[in-house]
């Protein structure tokens, strides 16, 4: 009989590396074999395969499976001299997707900052992307609240606030919620 690969069998072969990986680090072996450097190796790839990842994701997922840290930091700066990692190219297309999304720069730059990019290159990765923030707070205010302009001061602020939420910087809440600038 024929056995499938399904994610049970997954889990368990996982499993399996997660112990094997955790024995020889009890047993503080300082050389690295192939088969080990194979198994980092291809973790690393299967999840820049999927999307681009900062360098301080890897090293928390790499962790997370109970890989040593000194048995895949040589692996990864291998990776990043290379250039198959770069936390430019992920700070871009993160800053893009969030952009496209709907969110403004300031909670940009924080999600940026929780995946471990320094500001210099999250700052790099915001003019990349060529935004218009005002137009973007606008037309992320008339979706949620419509084109109309609010006279009432309570849902006024409502907005305001729902634009602060979303990460505007007042200057582009202003504008958003202004009434010579509204249609």
């Amino acid at each position: 009989m024929r056995k499938t690969l399904d994610s049970r069998n997954v889990r368990v072969f996982n499993a399996k590396i997660t112990r094997f990986l955790r024995l020889i680090q009890k047993s503080k072996l300082t050389k690295m074999s192939e088969f080990d450097r194979k198994i980092i190796t291809d973790a690393i790839t299967r999840m820049l395969a999927r999307r681009e990842h900062s360098f301080n994701e890897i090293m928390r997922k790499l962790q997370q499976k109970g890989i040593a840290s000194d048995a895949f930091m040589p692996i990864l700066e291998e990776f990043r001299d290379a250039d198959i990692q770069s936390d430019a190219r992920f700070a871009e297309s993160r800053a893009r997707a969030l952009y496209l999304k709907g969110k403004g720069p300031r909670a940009i730059k924080l999600d940026l900052q929780q995946y471990g990019v320094d500001e210099s290159t999250a700052e790099h990765a915001m003019r990349e992307i060529d935004a218009d923030w005002f137009e973007s707070a606008k037309k992320v205010k008339e979706k949620k609240f419509g084109e109309f302009y609010e006279t009432e001061f309570a849902l006024r602020q409502k907005q305001k606030q729902f634009l602060q939420y979303r990460g505007f910087y007042q200057e582009h809440i202003e504008y958003a919620v202004s009434a010579n600038e509204s249609s």
